[in-house]
């Protein structure tokens, strides 16, 4: 059976109202030890180095093989609109910059090894088919339905369903039409028919449903954006738990670019079918300014954890399957509390990161369970041995 740790709600307390103590027993000196003290230890190490070489050289061959595929996709060039240049160089320029950053972000020692570790438990032979069922499951919940955000708040999720479905809808359209993969054809009277890398589809009437919706597509998902976005800046400007934390620059303004791109594009289509195309150049080129900054803040921007969401695939996986294999024992208290092979990893990251955890009875404060460290840590401010009186280690309650 399994058991939960349970402290003393006093003994809890008085740990937390004890003054610090510099002058400490054993093992227990890594603990006390002071904030300045943990910052001249990190220095003396070696830090994790940071290179921007194969980031660039990634970015840069990343942004070759876009443009290869902009020739080839649109015919050599034959299915491009010279009109829509402006948007692809920028697009290209942002492809390049998010695997750029993506690299850089990949060498924190924590990211890397979620990420090799990700890789390496998914591709097991024997649990391929297990893995991929896991990851599916993972995408399904976590990322199309967003469930953890649905648990959290029904307006917060609805907000993210807005703006995700708005986004991808929109690009869906835009970006093959920019690149010149997709392009259509007026045929007499009969209606438009599409044609994707130059191989033609199914004839669209021109009066019909799916004509409506295929020419009214960036429109939907302008209005969609629009809403989610204006949920989103209600609750920064309301909650006072966003109103603490929030930054301009990192909260309001994507909103407001997406925003901003939305009403412009409305603003093109009223122009043209209400208006008789007036000011349509200088909506235009507005429209496409805003689009082109909003590209290039992305890759590093609040806007990047787009490209982010997806390693949480790799970090669940990691957890579900870390949970069948050994589990580490806690040396004080003798309790199971998490998978061998993480605090293994969670010890390396930390050794990159510049930290010592060793103690003097040859283990790694890592080696711990949380509520142990909790208590080690109270014993230490209040200058007390490590006694082995029941108090010192709680009560543990069997879960149902």
């Amino acid at each position: 059976m399994s058991t939960t740790p349970k402290m003393p709600g006093g003994f809890a307390a008085l740990l937390m109202l004890m003054p610090a103590r510099s002058k400490i027993v054993g093992d227990r000196k890594l603990l006390c030890i002071n904030a300045s003290q943990v910052r001249e230890n990190r220095m003396e190490r070696e830090r994790p180095s940071i290179s921007y070489r194969n980031p660039t050289l990634v970015g840069i061959f990343d942004s070759a093989i876009l443009t290869a595929l902009v020739i080839i996709g649109s015919r050599n060039l034959e299915h491009f609109d010279s009109a829509l240049f402006g948007y692809t160089i920028a697009s290209v320029v942002a492809f390049g910059a998010i695997f750029f950053r993506y690299a850089l972000w990949l060498q924190r020692p924590a990211t890397r090894t979620y990420f090799r570790r990700g890789l390496q438990l998914f591709f097991q032979r024997k649990k391929l088919a297990k893995n991929s069922l896991t990851a599916a499951t993972t995408i399904a919940t976590n990322m199309v339905e967003q469930r953890f955000i649905f648990k959290r708040s029904k307006t917060r999720w609805l907000m993210h369903q807005l703006i995700m479905w708005g986004c991808l809808l929109a690009a869906a359209v835009t970006f093959p039409l920019v690149f010149g993969w997709v392009h259509f054809r007026l045929e007499g009277d009969m209606g438009y028919r599409a044609y994707v890398f130059g191989f033609p589809l199914q004839l669209l009437q021109g009066r019909s449903i799916l004509a409506w919706l295929t020419f009214h597509a960036l429109d939907i998902s302008a209005i969609m954006v629009i809403a989610g976005c204006a949920i989103a800046i209600h609750r920064r400007l309301k909650d006072r738990g966003a109103v603490a934390a929030q930054q301009f620059l990192l909260d309001f303004v994507p909103h407001l670019l997406l925003i901003s791109i939305s009403v412009s594009g409305l603003m093109l289509t009223a122009s043209s079918i209400w208006f008789g195309g007036y000011m349509y150049s200088f909506i235009a080129l507005s429209h496409q300014a805003l689009v082109i900054m909003t590209l290039f803040f992305l890759p590093f921007g609040k806007l990047f954890h787009i490209v982010q969401r997806p390693a949480s695939i790799g970090v669940e996986l990691y957890q579900k399957r870390s949970a069948e294999m050994e589990q580490a024992v806690c040396p004080r208290c003798g309790t199971m509390f998490a998978g061998r092979m993480w605090i293994d990893d969670l010890k390396k990251v930390v050794d990159e990161l510049g930290y010592d955890y060793r103690m003097e009875n040859g283990h790694t404060l890592q080696d711990y369970c949380p509520r142990c460290k909790r208590i080690m840590r109270g014993l230490a401010y209040a200058g007390l041995t490590d006694r082995a009186e029941p108090v010192f280690y709680g009560t543990r309650a069997p879960e149902e």
